[in-house]
């Protein structure tokens, strides 16, 4: 399964809120959007990585590349 967001806009094109759907692909991630949408102007996302961050004091970035604090 591949995982997607669900972006939700309101009629001036602003976010309104976020759907996480888990699909076998994009046709049906697409497809499963329209039903969703109920009216209203989507985004659809397929999301690639899943980033966890568990030290509160470490930004995050120099926990995956230790020389990003130096540049």
């Amino acid at each position: 399964m591949q995982q997607y967001r669900l972006y939700v806009l309101d009629e001036r094109g602003q976010f309104m809120g976020g759907i996480n759907l888990a699909c076998t692909d994009d046709v049906a991630a697409e497809e499963q959007a329209r039903r969703l949408a109920d009216g209203h102007e989507v985004e659809l996302w397929r999301l690639v990585a899943r980033l966890k961050f568990d030290n509160p004091r470490c930004s995050g970035l120099e926990k995956y590349h230790p020389d990003a604090g130096t540049r």
